[in-house]
Order: structure tokens, then C-alpha cells, then sequence
């Protein structure tokens, strides 16, 4: 097999325990092995390309949420498998998907090379694998990224400062024939159970079916955003006033108001011109490597 192994910025220890996993997994007379590191945020896409030119079998993203989505991308509709090896901080479709954490032992699934379609999630021309959200999770990621550094305690910084500057936006929501206009503190579309550091708003979403899991929940009151927080961050069932969720194949998301709509997929912070969102799955069009 031809595989590329597509990875981001790693501490030289992770580094080494990753090469070293490699040459202790494949052969390298029988595989032709590439490890392909990048530079900067985009540098996935480039390198992905390069290795779908010269005729890979697979293509292994070595990261989180948004280094899968990088390299992903360029396999939409492809037959051309990707793998997982979770380095990056939340790992959403990581942990969705259930593929281990040991550098090793999520080297040594890839040799097992045991292949799912999994569905993929479009907006507006972007793919998702994992989420999208444009209300305070969105507002979190812009925030994330501004920080510059990362970690649970980046996320905690992150989400404080998202809560305290949050404002609410006036959108309208159309779906199969119905249309109603809403002002969210949380809206999350999903392909994936799992947001990150298994924390999840879509427990019960399946990447297979055909549908996304919508989350909502209306503008409230402080007492009902905080136990709503609470809620969602201890697990439990969230039966707080105004939540709402619903599974869907296509969206229509429109803002009603003169501000700019912030959008966040994957985990990364997605600029867009347009006050128009339009959401849709394409049924399994991405091949994977589960357990």
C-alpha cells in the first residue's frame, strides 16, 4: 500500500513515538511510507492533494478535528480511505468513532485497514465531518483561536470569555416545510456523538444515517443558560426550557439583522460573506478506518 501519513506541528517526543510506531507496524518492503509534515493552518489541504496526485491508497490525518478536516476533504467521493491518529485536544470524531489514543494502537487499526462510509456535512460549499455551529460554540472557537494556545484549560479561558461577549443573533431556520425564527444560544448541527473531551449536545447522532442531529436552544434568562451549562456539561439529559433537537437532511439558516454570522466547523473558525447558510449531508461519501 501507498500511505501518507499527514501530520501537525507535534513536540518532538510525540514525533518520534509516531515514526517509531510506523516502522514498527508496516513493512516497509511490502508499503510505501510517507510522512508529510505541516507547516500552518491550511498546509493539510496542499499535502493531502499532493498524495490523492500521486496515486495513495490511504491517507492517515495525524491530529484533531481540524486536521481531519483538511486532509478529509480532498476524499470526499473518493474511494480513497482516510485514517485517524487523534493528536490534537478535543477529538470529536475521534472519540465518536472510538479509535484509540495510543499512538501505537491507532497505527496498528490502520494495518487492520477494516473500512466504514461515513456521511459528510456541507455548508455553503464547506465540508464537516464532525459539526458546525453558528451561535455561542462558534463564538467560543473564534475566541479559541485567538487565544493561540491550546489544551482543557485554553478551552475553559476560551468558553468564560465566549459566554461574557456572547450576543445573541436574530436568525431564521427553514427545514423540510417548516420556518420559524429563533435567536439561539447554542445551535449545533452534527454528524458525530461526540463535540469533544466527551462533551456532547447530540448523544444519539449516527455519521451513517443520512441525517444531521440540529441542536437548539432559544434566548433564555441567566438561571436557565446556567443550568443549561451545568447540564450539558455533567452528561445529563437536557430538558432545560427552549432546547430543541431535531434530525434533518438539509437546513436554510438566514440572519435577520445588519451583523456578520459567525460559524465555526470542525473546530475551526470559518469566515463567511453571506448572511445565508445552506446545510445539507451527502450520504456516506467518505471512506474511514474504524476499530
Amino acid at each position: 500500500m501507498k500511505i501518507y501519513f499527514i501530520v501537525k506541528p507535534l513536540g518532538t517526543y510525540a514525533l518520534k513515538k509516531l515514526h517509531k510506531s510506523i516502522e514498527a507496524t508496516f513493512d516497509k518492503k511490502k508499503d510505501s511510507l510517507q510522512v508529510l509534515n505541516t507547516l500552518k493552518k491550511g498546509h493539510a489541504i496542499d499535502l493531502a492533494q499532493k498524495a490523492i496526485q500521486e496515486k495513495a491508497d490511504l491517507l492517515v490525518a495525524c491530529g484533531g478535528d481540524g486536521t481531519i478536516n483538511e486532509v478529509a476533504r480532498g476524499l470526499v467521493g473518493t474511494e480513497i480511505p482516510l485514517a485517524i491518529i487523534p493528536l490534537g485536544s478535543g477529538n470529536g470524531i475521534a472519540r465518536h468513532f472510538k479509535i484509540p489514543f495510543g499512538i501505537s494502537q491507532a497505527v496498528q487499526l490502520i494495518k487492520k485497514n477494516k473500512v466504514a462510509k461515513m456521511d459528510v456535512g456541507e455548508v455553503n460549499g464547506h465540508y464537516f465531518f464532525g459539526n458546525m455551529g453558528c451561535a455561542l460554540e462558534s463564538h467560543f472557537i473564534r475566541t479559541y483561536q485567538k487565544n493561540k494556545w491550546h489544551g482543557i484549560w485554553a478551552y475553559i479561558i476560551a468558553f468564560l470569555d465566549a459566554i461574557l461577549s456572547f450576543r445573541y443573533q436574530k436568525i431564521k431556520i427553514e427545514y423540510d416545510e417548516n420556518s420559524q425564527t429563533i435567536s439561539p444560544f447554542v445551535m449545533l448541527v452534527s454528524n458525530t456523538n461526540q463535540q469533544g473531551y466527551d462533551f456532547s449536545l447530540t448523544p444519539q447522532a449516527l455519521s451513517n444515517d443520512g441525517l444531521m442531529d440540529v441542536f437548539w436552544m432559544e434566548k433564555s434568562n441567566f438561571f436557565n443558560n446556567f443550568i443549561f451549562i451545568v447540564n450539558a456539561l455533567m452528561g445529563r439529559k437536557l430538558t432545560t426550557k427552549g432546547c430543541n433537537l431535531i434530525r434533518l437532511s438539509a437546513l436554510k439558516i438566514s440572519l435577520l439583522e445588519s451583523s456578520d454570522l459567525c460559524v465555526q466547523i470542525d473546530g475551526e473558525f470559518l469566515l463567511v460573506a453571506s448572511k445565508r447558510l445552506e446545510v445539507k449531508v451527502l450520504p456516506k461519501q467518505l471512506n474511514l478506518i474504524v476499530p
